[in-house]
């Protein structure tokens, strides 16, 4: 029996655990087999539009696979991409195109005009009884949680109830033979993120917290009274997928990073998770945290399990703007006692901070100047540029207080620009004649140079708080300076930008230092790696795709 062919294409990231997910999940229905294309990679203010050698990689894998599924997930940014490569494929498949992701799950009135079918919120369910009725020539235009084109009219389908019992998924696949990675304009079959040393793994799904910038809060409202909205994996399936890759022949992880929005903080699963991991799997893991939920009990019992790094979000020095606008509970004085307790206990903490925001002022900007002075040091930060999207709660705000127009929001190339090349904050310098986007500018670039450890503190109370003539001088010139900085080695930088045209001299440098260190095995597996990589990827271009 000819199995039916399904592609899921994941698009400008490598580790996209969802998509990983919905591979097995697929291929491991009866006469199905799943094919997955991460088509380019990116992580980073390095944006680049697909080049049309790659277009023609993608078109000649899609035409060889011949599928009569593809199915794409999307973030926001990334509709224009979605929609080129939807046009390919109508061109030369007859495959049905669904979209998923945040982009559809936000916006589905204009994203159903650009393809066939749309999935909102969970789509694992969704896809499977798709997949299932197409490979059984049934109609699948009833099915819960799609919005389907039936000629010139949609079928709005009502959700289905959440996914309670998520050790029903797989484990995320990584290595399969049926991986397709296009960048570069060039395709592999080699998947990149077996050597990656650090394993992205979701054990929780749902956030309790409402905060208006984040998608959470838009998933709230659509899966009200559909069940349980914050769920967890037992700790015996989390430790079983971790090890399954550190049993995997020639395991690289070194790490583990829980990319949930908030990890464990139920008492009963601390209590088994801290023991059990530190046991039977004993790797250094990183987790994300909300400040208001990691108590005292939390962190002994994450210290107990081997954790190595926190992250939360302070997004704001401001108290006002973290409650009245990110509608965001806590306060400074709780991140505070929060930071210090952890630091007790030789913990990193990284901070995830929000710049770039209209609503702050140049009060509110000291204020989180303040606060990150008052951090317990070293501090390591995550800046991001605050980013505004069709109908969450802020982006309502925004445009209610005349910082955005719901013309530029549907803008999509430039929102596209926007959210993939300045989502991480970058120092600039603005025109002069805009005097107060000059002020808040130059403090975000400042603040910028503390979060990156770029100035000592008494210099920053000097330049911000100081009121002679010499503290103006010093803040023109860190202003000044954060811009260099970032034109140096900042993510496009001179430095940053060379080493990636150097990394062939990267190789044997790598070889000598592994000689010198004695690493014999490591060694053996670089030299393998890369010489086998181009003879597989000779292969594999002449069966797949060139």
């Amino acid at each position: 029996m000819k199995k039916t062919q399904v592609v899921i294409v994941g698009l400008y990231t490598y580790f996209n655990v969802p998509v990983r997910i919905l591979h097995p999940l697929v291929d491991r229905l009866d006469g199905v087999k799943a094919h997955t294309i991460f088509y380019k990679n990116y992580d980073s203010n390095i944006f680049s539009l697909p080049s049309v050698k790659e277009e023609g990689i993608f078109v000649d894998t899609i035409k060889q696979l011949n599928p009569k599924i593809v199915a794409i997930s999307l973030l926001s940014p990334y509709v224009l991409i979605a929609k080129r490569l939807t046009e390919l494929i109508k061109k030369y498949t007859s495959a049905i195109v669904v979209w998923g992701g945040v982009g559809p799950t936000i916006s589905p009135e204009d994203h159903i005009k650009l393809t066939d079918i749309i999935c909102i919120g969970e789509g694992e369910r969704a896809l499977e009884e798709l997949v299932v009725a197409v490979r059984d020539g049934k109609d699948y235009k009833n099915i819960k949680n799609l919005w389907v084109k039936d000629g010139p009219k949609v079928i709005k389908n009502p959700q289905g109830p959440l996914i309670q019992d998520l050790d029903y998924l797989p484990f995320a696949e990584y290595g399969n033979e049926n991986m397709y990675f296009i960048e570069h304009n060039k395709l592999s079959r080699e998947d990149p993120e077996l050597d990656h040393p650090i394993l992205y793994l979701q054990s929780t799904r749902g956030c309790p917290y409402s905060c208006s910038f984040c998608i959470e809060t838009m998933y709230h409202d659509i899966y009200k009274g559909l069940g349980k909205f914050v769920r967890r994996r037992s700790v015996d399936s989390i430790v079983k997928e971790v090890n399954m890759h550190l049993n995997r022949p020639n395991n690289r992880k070194k790490r583990v990073y829980f990319i949930d929005e908030v990890f464990g903080s139920a008492p009963e699963f601390m209590d088994e998770f801290a023991p059990r991991y530190k046991k039977e799997v004993g790797l250094p893991f990183d987790v994300l945290y909300h400040p208001k939920s990691l108590k005292v009990r939390t962190i002994g019992k994450l210290v107990e399990a081997g954790v190595k790094e926190i992250n939360f979000g302070i997004q704001t020095g401001s108290d006002k703007i973290r409650n009245d606008v990110f509608t965001r509970p806590g306060t400074n004085a709780e991140i505070i006692e929060l930071t210090k307790e952890i630091s007790k206990h030789k913990i990193n903490i990284r901070y995830d901070l929000i710049l770039d925001n209209d609503f702050e002022t140049k009060e509110t900007l000291k204020e989180c100047v303040n606060l990150i002075l008052q951090l317990p040091k070293p501090v390591i930060f995550n800046t991001f540029s605050l980013q505004h999207f069709p109908d969450y709660p802020m982006t309502k705000m925004a445009i209610k207080a005349g910082h955005v127009t719901e013309e530029e929001l549907e803008d999509w190339p430039t929102m596209m620009r926007r959210t993939t090349e300045n989502w991480k904050f970058i120092p600039r310098l603005k025109k002069r004649k805009k005097t107060r986007t000059n002020q808040l500018q130059r403090l975000n670039n400042i603040i910028w140079m503390m979060c990156w450890n770029h100035v000592s503190d008494p210099v920053v109370r000097y330049a911000v708080f100081g009121r002679s003539l010499g503290s103006k001088i010093v803040f023109h010139y860190l202003n000044i300076k954060s811009v260099m900085l970032w034109k140096i080695w900042g993510e496009g930088g001179w430095l940053h930008t060379a080493s990636f045209k150097l990394r062939l001299f990267s190789y044997p440098l790598l070889a000598i230092k592994l000689f010198l260190k004695g690493d014999w095995k490591e060694l053996t597996y670089k030299i393998n790696k890369k010489t086998q990589f181009h003879l597989k990827r000779y292969v594999n271009s002449r069966n797949v795709g060139s």
